[in-house]
């Protein structure tokens, strides 16, 4: 069945609202959620954030260019790889809307190449957290009906060792057996006014290697 937007809302709301209630009745918490919290449940002490996931990556954090430009007050040429990777409505570049990151200037992939060396835990702090105190995070894998559980401080220990790989389409973090915790790409919906945003996922590799 094609995914038309009344069978996005419908698995938004399958996803958002029975598949997170079971996971916070399974581990007593209070089922919290909306888009203005990370916080998915909370027992009061723990905050869970929980990702349902059909596959081996789900969207943990989107935000704008401009507000991910602003809140990490980006140099002028990391601005600029950012700009050009997720693209504008007035970029023509072979009928394409954006540049990969082969066809983006060296020294603009190497600045935020740099920034993100230098932010690692600050930008993991802010797609899994962004403030909300997150202490667990549920990968509820419902292709395999299997449940991953991993702790803040888990995470923040597992991507000491980990490096950020620039690919085509994407800027994966990954562990030295080249398995990916997290990933960078730009939205790419059809309509525009979210076309162009700053996209991030969570790997199900974070919770099992």
């Amino acid at each position: 069945m094609p995914l038309n937007k009344e069978r996005g809302f419908l698995i938004r709301e399958e996803y958002s609202g029975i598949k997170e209630k079971m996971i916070c009745d399974k581990h007593n918490l209070t089922q919290v959620g909306g888009t203005r919290t990370k916080v998915d449940g909370t027992d009061g002490v723990n905050n869970f954030s929980i990702k349902n996931a059909s596959g081996i990556s789900t969207q943990i954090h989107l935000t704008t260019q401009n507000h991910f430009i602003k809140g990490f007050d980006l140099d002028d040429k990391s601005t600029e790889f950012i700009k050009l990777f997720c693209g504008s409505k007035d970029i023509k570049n072979k009928n394409k809307d954006r540049f990969t990151i082969q066809e983006i200037d060296e020294e603009y992939v190497n600045s935020f190449r740099n920034f993100l060396e230098k932010n690692k835990e600050k930008i993991v702090d802010l797609i899994v957290r962004n403030g909300f105190g997150i202490n667990i995070v549920v990968y509820n894998d419902i292709k395999n009906n299997v449940e991953y559980l991993i702790t803040y401080d888990e995470i923040l220990e597992k991507i000491k060792d980990c490096h950020w790989v620039f690919m085509k389409g994407g800027i994966h973090l990954k562990n030295s057996d080249g398995a990916t915790y997290f990933h960078l790409q730009r939205e790419g919906k059809r309509n525009p006014s979210n076309r162009y945003n700053v996209l991030w996922h969570v790997h199900k590799h974070l919770f099992t290697h």
